[in-house]
């Protein structure tokens, strides 16, 4: 190859590489980054398991429920007790009331359990579901930024391959050019040592 030849295989090698340059992937961008942080920050919200039968409006219409029926069997039970002594209030009436009362009351307690158990396990529902999302989304997070990594890794492979090319066509050049200096001193030093033969 000439010398001519050689400065086209550096023009085209100096061109694939700009060219290849302007490949670069860019700058990672997630695109779950958002969605992690919105599902982190519910969970942390959560917190532990509270259960207030104060604050539960169900808890609330029961217990509202169960009073008046308590009452209304304390009531009756009096009732009963009285009728039976001939109209008089007595000791027995009292407890016959209390105890009613109380069996009523201590239904409550068998409704409370199960909306506490419901609550829990609509807390521990809701909690397991947020850490499966958050798990799911971590995942994609992880295999998006290894294909970025992997496809940055064959970019900067490519990119040393057509630097080396480069390298080798500019080599060649800086080559081709020496020799022909050098060809160029040999031919003259050739030539100042005939020249002279013609002129004696």
């Amino acid at each position: 190859m000439g010398l001519f030849g050689n400065n086209d295989r550096l023009n085209t090698a100096r061109y694939n590489l700009e060219q290849y340059e302007k490949t670069k992937p860019a700058d990672y961008q997630s695109k779950y980054q958002g969605q992690i942080k919105d599902v982190m920050e519910k969970l942390e919200n959560m917190g532990d398991f509270d259960y207030d039968p104060d604050a539960d409006a169900a808890y609330q219409q029961y217990k509202n429920q169960y009073t008046r029926q308590a009452k209304l069997a304390n009531q009756n039970a009096q009732a009963n007790a009285a009728a039976m002594t001939g109209g008089y209030g007595s000791s027995y009436g009292t407890q016959a009331g209390q105890n009613a009362y109380a069996s009523t009351m201590n239904s409550l307690d068998n409704v409370l359990d199960n909306l506490y158990s419901q609550s829990k396990a609509q807390y521990n529902t809701e909690k397991s579901g947020l850490q499966q999302q958050l798990s799911g989304l971590q995942r994609a997070e992880k295999q998006d930024y290894s294909q970025y990594q992997n496809d940055l890794a064959n970019w900067t492979e490519g990119l040393q391959y057509k630097k080396n090319e480069y390298d080798n066509a500019y080599s060649a050049k800086q080559n081709g050019w020496q020799n022909f200096m050098n060809g160029a001193l040999q031919v003259a030093g050739i030539a100042a040592k005939i020249l002279p033969l013609f002129f004696i």
